[in-house]
């Protein structure tokens, strides 16, 4: 009998932990909208389209048509940033002239967001703010440069550690050696294995929770 119940007690144990196990990992799953968004498509190297792998839409207003001659990602993380903020109600108090302005930032097309780009974006239309970047996770949009001076506009699916320290991260957005949308993986400059992007100028965003 006392067997009976440390045996009964081990499996709801087992449960609780497979429970919890199972929440974990949904919460680390990529983002709906991610997934919505095939791979491919073609990349815009000139970036002189919108870059938007949908026509963006707000308040019947045309925020960014869809690209004919591929995506880049800006375009893309743009409106990933868009879906997420419509599906939580972010924007049901904002303007079109607020929104339009949100894409300039995003984009970083204004002296105050061309470092930060997403980041004063979000904080800019009060629907996100700025996490550290040992903070981040999957979901998340960043912004980084390369010590090659290019930068990179994309969504985080997960932070890459080694030895407790982050180290790299693998994410989502479009780029040409993905011709187009798809998944990557890089490494930071001061990592081993060594890569290019600079840690100092990875800026990550957190959109807010619906309210």
């Amino acid at each position: 009998m006392q067997e009976g119940r440390k045996g009964r007690r081990r499996a709801g144990i087992a449960a609780a932990g497979l429970l919890a196990l199972l929440v974990t990992c949904a919460r680390e799953q990529p983002q709906p909208e991610l997934i919505d968004f095939p791979d491919g498509g073609g990349y815009d190297r000139s970036w002189k389209g919108t870059g938007s792998p949908e026509e963006v839409v707000f308040k019947g207003k045309t925020i960014l048509a869809k690209a004919t001659n591929g995506t880049y990602c800006c375009g893309f993380t743009f409106a990933v940033a868009m879906r997420m903020a419509q599906q939580r109600g972010l924007l049901a108090d904002k303007s079109v002239e607020q929104v339009q302005r949100f894409q300039k930032e995003w984009f970083g097309a204004t002296p105050e967001s061309r470092e930060k780009q997403c980041v004063v974006a979000a904080a800019d239309l009060g629907i996100g703010r700025e996490v550290m970047l040992k903070d981040a996770r999957p979901g998340d949009f960043i912004q980084f440069w390369r010590a090659s001076g290019t930068g990179h506009s994309v969504v985080l699916l997960r932070p890459i550690r080694r030895d407790g320290k982050l180290v790299g991260i693998e994410y989502r957005s479009s780029q040409g050696s993905t011709n187009g949308i798809g998944n990557r993986t890089e490494h930071f400059s001061d990592a081993d294995p060594k890569g290019a992007l600079l840690r100092a100028r990875t800026y990550a965003c957190r959109l807010n929770p619906a309210p």
